[in-house]
Order: C-alpha cells, then structure tokens, then sequence
C-alpha cells in the first residue's frame, strides 16, 4: 500500500483500539469477566495483523473487535437524538449558571424608573394599522417591543367598577365577569357608567414592552454598592403591606449607610446636604422628562417620609432605594432602607428592545 493508504488505515486502527480501551475502562467493573477477556484478544490480534500489514486481516480483526466492545457496551437507541438532547442539558446547565453566579436577566414591569428606564408603557392607538397584522406584527415586536392589543367586552351590560386594583391595573366587571385593565391603557368607553354591548373595544392601544436588562451579580462581591447605582433588589425582608415578599425591585440607590435622609423638593438632603453628584442626581431635578424627589403626601399607604421633616435614619448595612419617577413609585420613602444582604446587583444594560435606551445603563 503506499503512504497515503497506509497512513488512512493506521488512523482507523488507532481509533479502533481507542474506542476498545475507553469501552473496558468504562465496564470493566460490571461487565462479565469473559467478555473484558475477549476484547483484550480481539485488541491483540488487531495490533499483530497491523505489524504484519496483512489488510485482509487487519479487516477482520477489526471487526472482531468492534463486535467484542458491542457485547460490552451495545450502541445506544437513536444515537444522534441522545447526543443533541445532551448538548443542550449541557447547554442549560451552563447558562443557569452563568445566570446564577455572574449575570443575570431582569424585565423592568412598572413605570418607577422612567424614563431612565421603561415599564410598560401605552400610547393611544383607536385600531389597528397595517403593520399590526400578522407577519408584518413581528417586526416592530422583536425590534422594539411593540404590539397593538386591546381589552373587548366579554359581555353585554353594565360597566361595573370594583375596588380591584394593583399597582399595574385595576379590574371591572360586565354582568359578573371580570375584565383586567391596564392602568396607563387608553380607555373607550366610561368606565363607571357605560352600558357596552359583547364585543365593544373597553381600552386599547399601542403597547410598549417594559426594558430588559442584565444585572452584574457579581460586581458588589469586589466592591460596595456606590451611591446613583441602578440596582437589583429582593423584597424579601421588606415588612409593608403593599409589598410582595418575594418580588424583585430596581431603583437608583440613593442612601448609604448611618445617612440620615429627607425629602426637600426637588432635593433628596443627606446628612443635610443635598444631594447633587453622581450626574445622575442633578440630571433628576434639572433634566428634561425628570420632575426630582418628591414627597409621599397624604396617600392612604403606609409611608416615611410625607412631609419635608420627615426622616429615615438608615442602619450600618442598609441603603435606601428610591425610583427616577418618584410620582409613580413605591419605594424607599414607604418601606425605609433595604439590606446589603438583600441586593442582587447593578444593573448594567439594556438589551432588548431596541430603543433610545438599548445600551449601558446611567
């Protein structure tokens, strides 16, 4: 045979044996004595047929063996579907882990942030347009996260309002069925009083879906939490009846530690000093968009800090947390400080959708 023959025999001989190896190491423990016995004579017959160059022998050699490793180790069942399906366990694993220990993906659901960041978010819309029709729909929805959506009557009477409200909607029922509404969704008809027939359009519009943003859990592991961070936060030790405890904030970290904090609009004054550095604050009292701290006021709900003497004095380890959007947020002026061992990060981007505030995060 000449080089290149023999040179592509002896790989296939070096893979034979190989396979033949990995199979006793990986069985030789379970599998019958005998059959670990003729896989290391199939292995020597293959290795003195190559010696001799015998291709004829080689052949069947080969063959021996490969029967012999398939009574110690049988092929598995759809082979090709085993391996894709472990490469993704592979695959999950890793990014569960990725998530866990270094970054992970939040949706920002509410308005408390805006318009450094987006809730959601509705503009008025009567119906749909020619871009809000399946296919055409999936390109602003991927692009920008836009969709035409709208809540119909399910049946036909009396609009009924109900006290039923949370912070992101509120419920109202035609003849005992319940529809759910957003509270910043353009509404068609009187909520109160309207008589609707099924099938009327109740509220509607254009809505933008809140922006997704990773989180650095692993930067406040190397360093502390630094006052104007965008963080990530648990509720879980946050005692108010408003509170779920086991939801997850993002506010602008205002307060350190032994501050002691209150409200002058449009100033947040710490220790008695407002507060006017990073960039971010000054942008909140003189930037377009932004309306600077405001006060709790006379709200039923339980809060700190209402009145510009209030005061919320924070312990060793906790910081206060407060929304861009103070107007529209439940925050560090209800609930007081949160924990440095209940912050899960910074917040570092925005990566979808698509808009002026896709990017690092101010």
């Amino acid at each position: 045979m000449n080089f290149w023959e023999r040179r592509k025999l002896r790989k296939a001989v070096h893979h034979v044996l190989h396979e033949a190896r990995h199979a006793r190491h990986l069985r030789e423990d379970i599998a019958a004595p005998e059959k670990i016995d003729r896989i290391l004579k199939a292995e020597e017959a293959l290795r003195a047929a190559w010696d001799l160059e015998d291709t004829g022998r080689i052949d069947q050699a080969a063959d021996e063996l490969a029967e012999a490793v398939h009574a110690v180790m049988p092929p598995a069942k759809h082979p090709r579907a085993r391996e894709n399906i472990e490469i993704l366990v592979v695959a999950i694993a890793v990014a569960m882990a990725f998530r866990t220990f270094f970054v992970q993906p939040f949706r920002i659901p509410t308005g408390s942030m805006q318009p450094t960041l987006n809730g959601i978010t509705y503009t008025e819309q009567s119906k749909r347009g020619l871009m809000d029709y399946f296919p055409l729909s999936v390109v602003p929805f991927l692009l920008f996260g836009e969709r035409y959506v709208e809540v119909k009557a399910q049946a036909s009477g009396l609009v009924d309002f109900r006290d039923e409200y949370t912070e992101e909607s509120y419920v109202v029922r035609i003849a005992g069925v319940p529809h759910v509404i957003h509270k910043d969704m353009p509404r068609y008809v009187e909520v109160r009083s309207s008589v609707v027939q099924k099938g009327d359009v109740l509220a509607g519009g254009r809505k933008q879906l809140g922006d997704h943003i990773f989180v650095n859990r692993m930067r406040y592991n190397f360093a502390p939490p630094a006052r104007g961070d965008v963080f990530v936060f648990s509720t879980r030790e946050i005692r108010h009846p408003d509170i779920r405890p086991d939801n997850y904030y993002i506010k602008r970290l205002v307060g350190m530690p032994g501050e002691s904090l209150r409200i002058q609009p449009p100033y947040l004054i710490a220790d008695g000093q407002p507060v006017t550095e990073p960039p971010a604050f000054q942008r909140q009292v003189e930037g377009e968009g932004y309306d600077g701290y405001t006060l709790v006021g006379d709200t039923p709900i339980p809060a700190l800090l209402r009145r510009p003497t209030d005061t919320v004095v924070l312990g060793p380890d906790e910081y206060l947390p407060l929304g861009d959007n103070t107007r529209a947020s439940l925050d560090g002026r209800f609930f007081g400080g949160v924990k440095r061992d209940s912050i899960v990060g910074p917040a570092v981007m925005v990566y979808w959708p698509f808009t002026k505030r896709w990017g690092l995060i101010d």
